[in-house]
């Protein structure tokens, strides 16, 4: 830099200009800081809601688990119930001789 020019941005005019370059370019990267910040806002919103929706199809999604599996047992324990009901019919009647055929004798 030459003597000249070193003289003229030392002066009260000259610091005047550069700070009022620098306060400019502050400005400017204050201005891209918030349009950051507003962008990370709007991102952790959705990525929140998302989350909430994720949670409540987990919620949805175990809870008709558990009811399938209340209805399977139910209806497992009332077909067991009933094959049960019928085999010792089956094992009666065996035992009487009797199952509504004729025997056949040899």
């Amino acid at each position: 830099m030459d003597d000249a020019r070193l003289a003229d941005e030392m002066t009260l005019d000259g610091i005047a200009k550069q700070l009022k370059e620098i306060r400019a370019d502050l400005g400017a990267v204050k201005s891209d800081l918030g349009a950051v910040k507003d962008e990370m806002k709007a991102g952790f919103n959705a990525s929140r809601i998302r989350d909430e929706e994720l949670r409540s199809l987990a919620k949805l999604g175990l809870e008709a688990n558990q009811g399938l599996l209340e209805t399977t047992t139910a209806r497992f324990d009332v077909t067991d119930k009933k094959h049960g009901e019928e085999i010792s019919l089956l094992k009666a009647a065996l035992r009487s001789g009797t199952t509504g055929r004729p025997r056949r004798r040899p």
